[in-house]
């Protein structure tokens, strides 16, 4: 009896484990399936092996990021303000004539590109010229044209820039002025207007940062009795009549005209 009820107490539950001479809590599965991943995250956590390389992969990627927006920040203020002496450039020389040439512009605008901008870029130029009938009270403002065919880059970047570069309306519709812009009766003004879209050599995490470039100028034309006509552009040939000079060479030999340089692009197509 006694042995009977020995052998009895000395019985294993179901939650114990015979190990060699003694015995082991068996664990419910589920608290073993959380407590292993724990464990071992905790051990990686407070392992300091490698944390000297990874602060240093840290500290260059963050180094890196503000090294690119640095970058890109300086190349849209840098093509901001070049933007903006473009369009003034180009405001100028149209509102100087009553009909302008349309391949002069084209070139004062590839010129104006390649001389002032230095940023790799898309450029659409779109130069309109307004008019504000008399009339009491003042009628709306005239679109008497608009010419968006200076395009400088890709061609389908600047088709995408000219769709979303602001206008003034449609030709010979009313004109879409901004709010505190007034002309006087009878005044025609030309208004040049620069949208650019940095590349990706010009700008390292793209339109994210630096955004597209808009500039604009206006003035009033210098022959207000007479209404300008609409810029013609024909094919390129080889050069144009744009009044520039090169600047003069180190041997006092005196500036050479524009000619020179059309004839070595001519001579390059050749």
């Amino acid at each position: 009896m006694r042995s009977g009820s020995l052998r009895t107490g000395n019985a294993l539950t179901p939650t114990q484990l015979r190990i060699g001479g003694g015995t082991r809590v068996r664990r419910p599965r589920r608290l073993a399936a959380i407590a292993f991943p724990l464990a071992r995250w905790l051990a990686f956590v407070r392992d300091s092996r490698g944390a000297a390389s990874i602060e240093l992969g840290l500290g260059a990627v963050a180094l890196l990021s503000v090294s690119a927006l640095c970058f890109d920040l300086y190349s849209r203020i840098k093509a901001d303000t070049a933007a903006a002496r473009m369009a003034a450039t180009m405001a100028d020389y149209v509102s100087r004539d009553t009909a302008p040439n349309g391949d002069e512009m084209t070139a004062l605008g590839r010129y104006l590109y390649g001389h002032e901008l230095g940023v790799p870029a898309n450029v659409v130029y779109v130069v309109t010229a307004l008019r504000q009938p008399p009339g009491d009270p003042l009628p709306a403002t005239t679109v008497l044209w608009s010419d968006a065919s200076i395009r400088v880059g890709d061609s389908a970047a600047t088709a995408s820039i000219a769709a979303d570069c602001p206008q003034f309306g449609a030709e010979g519709g009313a004109a879409d002025l901004p709010d505190g812009f007034a002309m006087s009766p009878g005044e025609v003004v030309i208004i040049a207007e620069v949208c650019a879209r940095l590349t990706r050599e010009g700008s390292l995490t793209g339109r994210f940062v630096a955004g597209d470039v808009y500039r604009l100028h206006a003035l009033p034309a210098r022959e207000p009795d007479t209404i300008p006509a609409k810029p013609v552009h024909t094919a390129w040939n080889g050069g144009s009549t744009f009044a520039h000079r090169e600047p003069e060479p180190p041997g006092g030999a005196g500036p050479g005209p524009w000619p020179a340089r059309r004839d070595r692009a001519e001579a390059a197509l050749t």
